[in-house]
């Protein structure tokens, strides 16, 4: 391709209007039609479909909904979508060489040092010729324009490769300030619209839950970007939201031979909510007494489950009876939904906590429930314990320590019997099994918070 060169629309007047009033109309529609994310979601990456404007533009203006007020925040979008039309050679992800794309409301800029850079470090390949006919990113670009206005874009185009092979595109170039990502991909494709609904919210939930090998071809035609999107979102503290949930149906009128469309959004996760630490605390409750029922372990087969207790997360739970400890479980990092976590931590507590005797049936009712939602781990500097106790927050911080094959670790609640940090640092060492003194070579020491509530 010559130096400087711009990629010209594919699908302008096929999957949008081509006549920039019409255009930027049916744009300004979609999003305004869109209602606000409640609470508002401060977006760091979108999923967004990329069917013609007819069918999915609704779904995709509610993703474009959520970026109100962003304008001036978002620098450069990374717009990954699935190759449709012609295959993604070498390592699966492709870039475009050309300066700017045309679309009917002008051109959109191309960050060609970061797409070089890519090329460079080996995580893509030059891939104009997938990038010429492909719909699924062009389709974006008249959103992006009217949201957003002049951003540069880092267009990826992903064929056949692991979903890790786009998480460490996504690495290189998705920033903690002004870069957002977007990715492009419809859900399920021509089954009926009950079928597809089904499916679409299997898929709803093996993204909320962030459970990116589940999510395969016949789920969404993205998946791969979808689960690399997934993998790079774990280390950056944002989780996602459904925005929408469509079908073609919802549009054309037609049930028959659907595809689902879906939006969703990832930012902060927002504090939970009043509602939401009462139902936790009452899903603890629920495990200990179906275990009390029935000798089982409760199966956690629960269907209806607030979405924000669909996210991964780590917890403890810790049983007071008469005023007195009676059990505490718990989990240092998110390895599954929250809500399950807790549940199987109030069982834990309940009946497999080794300094306490299982919990008796009579005593359930009496029993206060507390649920401590821990915040991630961070690391800590341990060169030594008073150089560690210096560095912690009374009142405020958890502290894990480990070394030597042990680790252990004390809730915040701990300071209030242990208020000075020394005492603190030395009586988690104790619960360890480490010696204080020498201090233990390899000490590794992590900082967390925690949202604690009962009933």
């Amino acid at each position: 391709m010559p130096a400087g060169w711009v990629r010209e629309p594919a699908v302008a007047g096929l999957f949008y209007p081509s006549e920039p009033r019409r255009l930027r109309e049916a744009v300004t529609r979609h999003v305004e039609a869109a209602p606000d994310p409640d609470p508002p979601v401060d977006a760091r990456a979108l999923i967004a479909p990329h069917a013609g404007y007819r069918y999915s533009g609704p779904t995709a203006g509610a993703a474009y909904r959520s970026l109100a007020g962003r304008r001036a925040a978002v620098e450069r979008v990374v717009l990954a979508g699935p190759a449709h039309r012609v295959a993604v050679g070498g390592v699966g992800v492709g870039v475009s060489t050309a300066r700017a794309w045309r679309t009917p409301l002008g051109e959109v800029p191309v960050d060609v040092a970061a797409c070089r850079e890519l090329v460079a470090e080996g995580v893509a390949v030059e891939a104009d010729d997938a990038h010429a006919p492909e719909h699924s990113l062009e389709v974006h670009l008249p959103f992006l324009q009217e949201v957003l206005g002049a951003v540069d874009v880092v267009p990826l185009v992903v064929g056949r490769c692991p979903p890790r092979a786009v998480a460490d595109v996504l690495d290189r170039v998705w920033d903690g300030g002004g870069t957002l990502v977007v990715v492009s991909s419809d859900l399920s494709h021509y089954l009926d619209e009950a079928a597809a609904r089904r499916r679409d919210g299997r898929t709803r939930l093996a993204i909320i839950e962030g459970r990116a090998a589940d999510i395969g071809p016949y789920d969404a035609c993205g998946c791969v970007a979808i689960a690399g999107l997934l993998l790079a979102a774990r280390d950056r503290e944002v989780t996602p939201r459904t925005l929408a949930l469509a079908t073609s149906a919802d549009t054309s009128g037609d049930p028959s031979r659907v595809v689902g469309y879906g939006a969703f959004g990832f930012g902060a996760s927002p504090p939970l909510t009043s509602e939401e630490r009462t139902w936790l605390v009452e899903r603890a409750r629920a495990a200990i007494g179906h275990e009390l029922a029935t000798g089982e372990v409760d199966p956690l087969g629960d269907g209806e489950v607030p979405e924000r207790l669909r996210l991964p997360g780590a917890s403890f739970v810790t049983l007071e009876h008469g005023g007195d400890l009676a059990g505490c479980i718990g989990s240092l990092e998110p390895v599954r939904p929250l809500w399950a976590d807790v549940a199987r931590n109030g069982r834990g507590a309940a009946f497999a906590d080794p300094r306490f005797p299982p919990l008796e049936a009579a005593a359930l009712d009496a029993v206060v429930v507390k649920v401590s939602v821990l915040t991630s781990l961070v690391p800590m500097p341990a060169p030594g314990s008073d150089e560690l106790a210096a560095l912690l927050r009374p009142r405020v911080d958890g502290l894990v320590l480990e070394a030597d094959g042990k680790r252990a670790t004390f809730l915040p609640t701990v300071w209030d019997k242990l208020p000075a940090p020394d005492r603190f640092v030395a009586a988690l060492l104790a619960k360890a099994e480490l010696a204080a003194d020498p201090w233990p070579a390899g000490m590794r020491a992590w900082r967390y918070g925690t949202d604690e509530f009962w009933g």
